[in-house]
């Protein structure tokens, strides 16, 4: 099957979900129509994927790393990214913010909009002050808590942020604000592993990726 009809079936999907379950593709104002329905394609697609474990068994465009993940849904939207600034010492999704960065197409201030790539730092033990993971903007709520989708823990996923109040996991009613996107060495949660604090920039990949 063509990609460009995959995603055209992924959307059609995506608009028959019960009301309950379908992402909010709320779009940034200001873009222009054609901007904001290509953003829309890319992101019901890449939502169809949640849960999968395997990337490389859907397309060989695909790896099992978060990285891979972006890289994937990206060459099957039919914009594929190709990197400017590649460092091997480095993880894939820091030569993506490299790439973007060279373009001057990354910012930490929001609001993002869907298909945009999400940058955290310092996920992991790493000898480097680095990014070392990417998701891409699922949607961005009234609150500012944004929804992005990544691959983490061997499967894709969803995990929310909150630039507004970083250090809050559960706001009083008990809706997550921002989930924990590293793990403590004792299992205990920790405030400096939440999304908002490891959060590094939002990149515009839609843009960086147009002919």
């Amino acid at each position: 099957m063509p990609r460009r009809t995959l995603i055209r079936w992924s959307c059609l999907l995506a608009a028959l979900l019960p009301a309950a379950c379908a992402p909010r593709y709320a779009v940034r104002a200001g873009l222009p129509a054609a901007e904001q329905e290509g953003r829309r394609e890319i992101m019901a697609y890449a939502a169809t994927l949640v849960g999968t474990g395997d990337l490389r068994a859907v397309d060989r465009s695909f790896r099992n790393d978060c990285s891979g993940y972006v890289n994937g849904v990206f060459a099957i939207s039919g914009r594929p990214i190709a990197y400017a600034k590649v460092r091997r010492d480095r993880p894939l999704s820091e030569s993506l913010y490299r790439s973007l960065e060279h373009r001057g197409l990354v910012s930490a201030a929001g609001p993002p909009a869907p298909a945009d790539a999400v940058f955290f730092r310092n996920t992991y033990d790493t000898p480097y002050d680095c990014i070392t993971h990417v998701g891409l903007v699922e949607a961005v709520g009234d609150d500012g808590t944004v929804t992005i989708l990544h691959y983490a823990s061997g499967r894709v996923g969803r995990i929310r942020m909150n630039l507004r109040r970083p250090d809050v996991h559960r706001d009083a009613g008990g809706r997550v604000l921002n989930d924990y996107v590293r793990k403590s060495r004792d299992g205990s949660p920790r405030k400096d592993y939440l999304a908002g604090r490891l959060f590094q920039a939002f990149g515009d990949l839609y843009r960086y990726t147009s002919r």
